[in-house]
């Protein structure tokens, strides 16, 4: 492999982790001044050392110099853009005359029952608002400035073992606030500053909206158009969305290198007809680059998007000087181009997906379809198709467990019909686009279009009702997710290289990641524990003995499965237990050979619980009745020594059910008395009843 045609792959390595060891190390205290400065004095020593050491033998030592800085510059740059984000976020200060200022950085977003936008406020920041669903919230436009007199608060962090850290995701992108804004709390001020040419894109993309409806592509059909084509998902049905991701398919409603590289051919035709002449195609290709820049900012400049559009740039670059270029270092260029740009971009899982795909199909198609061969055309096509899908799984299927705990074993299926139809649909789609001003031609294809996206939807709904179409349950701690991506790593170069001393690196890391499989799941099968999770407005106590749990809750819980989907089920992966466990509501009586349930008590493997609800009426007890957990719950007035006259406690438990301020009362008065207490509302409790 001659890596002095990929350059770009040298860089952008280093690059990665110099980001990836700025960002464990965390905020560091170092001058500013002395990191420009050792900056600069390593790219002088680059120089220095590329123009004396021109001797092949000791190009090693220019190499590992080069790798050095590159590190350096990752860690600078996570540096730089940490530094200037928590200086923007500081906390907000005192509001003047009551009222916060603060400037919609981005489209709002109409939602059930709120209006969400993401607010530059002065001197702190962004933030995210949610204003109260009213005629005037709807009319808010991306620059708008807006006053309010409700004060920020800090986002949450996650209450539930393995919930997804919605806190973090927000951090990356430099929203460290929050705000509720209800009608009268906040007014609009008149003044709109928006960027001209992102209100234009914006302004841009809402009238392509239109344009669909107006041309016939309705309900699901303009869903699914309106983020095929546009890069807007806010439209997308969530039943549509699932069975995109049972179905192993959720990349073709994701605006990116295929979307990116339609827009190119049909430029590259419509441009074609100008003919042929050495300005003429110097014009062409510098046409080209604008309207993929013009359509990647129409849909939102999305990292998927930006790196489809890096990578065809740089392609038409090289035609623009008539140099020759190379699919896997244009990747790499892209890459580290956003990189510099951002390196937070490093940790965005589409990012990471986008990327890994693209390497498993430069890396990892050819010698798939190498390995079988037809003589029919069709069935020839057929696999081609099959081990692009293969290939891009492949590469992506470690992401996919660590990240979503989830695995999609149909996506070859879905693949084989969508790819064709979903070509077919966004080229229709974008002509639509182009012609949705011309009588009867706009309904023509706009017509055309919704069938061609009912079908696909119809396609993915009956791969999704499959038996085993979404494996759910699945589940990689940190060693094994680093192990799985080593493992892919080697692969991909034993494929490309062909040395067969990597085969035994690659059944080394092998046998280092069953040992972890297999010791996870020895501790699992001896894990025995009672966790109360943390949920507004519901209850929920999980009993767990070895891989068996049972799920005790009040009614309204298993009525609310995105709740469990997001709360409770990532846990349930990490302890490697059913995605369906037997459900009882704190009404029924429960009997079992570990757990037992009768009125107000609850006995598991040698602990004794006890309910204290509004409706309770345990007579006091001399001596009181000794427990090791009283769980408080529902709306009562705060009363712990009428408690105490029944009940005996270790700890004291306050549920998520209790309003927050009769929850402070009922802290408070633990506090007095010196007995333990626990709030759910601040973080789930988990009781591990060995240990006790």
């Amino acid at each position: 492999m001659n890596w002095n045609k990929y350059p770009f792959l040298k860089l952008v390595v280093p690059l990665a982790m110099g980001i990836l060891l700025g960002d464990c190390l965390g905020p560091v205290e170092l001058s500013k001044t002395m990191l420009y400065g050792v900056l600069v004095g390593l790219l002088l020593l680059e120089v220095f050392l590329h123009l004396c050491l021109k001797s092949y033998r000791h190009r090693w030592i220019a190499g590992t110099f080069n790798i050095v800085v590159f590190v350096f510059l990752g860690f600078f740059r996570i540096w730089v853009v940490d530094g200037s984000r928590m200086e923007a976020s500081r906390p907000p200060e005192e509001a003047r005359a009551g009222w916060y200022l603060a400037k919609i950085a981005e489209p709002p977003l109409e939602k059930e029952k709120s209006v969400r936008a993401v607010l530059e406020l002065v001197g702190s920041g962004k933030l995210m608002a949610y204003f109260q669903k009213t005629e005037e919230a709807l009319q808010l436009r991306y620059g708008d400035w807006v006053a309010f007199k409700t004060a920020p608060e800090p986002v949450p962090g996650p209450k539930n073992p393995a919930e997804f850290d919605y806190r973090k995701y927000l951090a990356r992108q430099g929203v460290t606030w929050r705000v509720y804004l209800k009608e009268g709390d906040w007014r609009f001020t008149g003044v709109n500053e928006a960027r001209p040419l992102l209100a234009f894109a914006y302004r841009f993309r809402e009238r392509l909206l239109q344009d669909l409806q107006r041309c016939g592509v309705t309900e699901e059909a303009f869903g699914i158009a309106a983020a095929m084509l546009l890069g807007y998902d806010e439209c997308l049905p969530a039943q549509v969305r699932q069975n995109f991701v049972a179905a192993g398919s959720m990349h073709i409603l994701c605006v990116s290198g295929m979307h990116v590289g339609i827009v190119y051919l049909l430029a590259s035709y419509l441009l074609s007809l100008l003919g042929r002449g050495r300005r003429r195609e110097s014009l062409k290709r510098s046409v080209l680059l604008l309207l993929i820049w013009c359509y990647a900012l129409i849909t939102g400049l999305s990292p998927s998007v930006m790196r489809s559009a890096l990578m065809i740039s740089f392609l038409i670059f090289g035609e623009l000087i008539h140099r020759k270029g190379f699919a896997l270092n244009s990747v790499a260029a892209s890459a580290f181009v956003l990189l510099l740009l951002d390196p937070h971009h490093l940790f965005a899982i589409g990012f990471q997906l986008s990327y890994v795909a693209v390497l498993g199909i430069l890396l990892l198609q050819k010698p798939i379809c190498n390995l079988l061969y037809f003589k029919s055309q069709l069935l020839e096509k057929a696999w081609e198709i099959t081990s692009v899908s293969l290939a891009a799984q492949l590469a992506t299927m470690p992401f996919t467990v660590f990240y979503f705990n989830q695995f999609t074993p149909y996506f070859w299926l879905s693949n084989l019909f969508l790819t064709p139809l979903s070509f077919a649909a966004i080229l229709l789609g974008m002509t639509l686009l182009i012609v949705s001003w011309v009588p009867l031609l706009n309904v023509l294809f706009g017509k055309t279009v919704g069938l061609l996206l009912q079908l696909m939807n119809h396609i993915v709904a009956s791969i999704e009702g499959l038996p085993l179409a979404l494996i759910k349950g699945l589940y990689m701690d940190r060693l094994q997710f680093a192990l799985a991506l080593l493992l892919l790593m080697l692969a991909m170069l034993f494929v490309a290289l062909r040395k067969k001393r990597l085969m035994m690196e690659m059944l080394v890391v092998s046998a280092f990641f069953a040992l972890t499989l297999a010791w996870r799941t020895e501790r699992t099968t001896r894990q025995h524990q009672l966790v109360i999770y943390s949920l507004r407005n519901h209850t929920a106590i999980d009993l767990i003995e070895g891989r068996s749990h049972w799920l005790l809750c009040d009614e309204d819980l298993p009525a609310d499965p995105g709740t469990i989907d997001y709360s409770l089920k990532g846990y349930w992966s990490q302890c490697q237990l059913s995605m369906n466990p037997t459900c009882y509501t704190l009404s029924e009586t429960m009997e079992g050979p570990l757990a037992e349930k009768k009125g107000p008590w609850l006995s598991f493997g040698g602990l004794l619980l006890a309910f204290w609800e509004p409706e309770a009426c345990v007579p006091p007890c001399d001596p009181p009745l000794p427990v090791d957990l009283l769980v408080v719950r529902g709306r009562q007035v705060p009363d712990l020594r009428r408690a105490l006259q029944a009940y005996q406690m270790d700890l004291l438990v306050i549920d998520a059910s209790v309003s927050e301020r009769e929850a402070m009362e009922w802290g408070r008065q633990a506090e007095a008395m010196g007995i333990s207490c626990h709030q759910i509302a601040s973080g789930a409790l988990l009781y591990n009843i060995e240990n006790q």
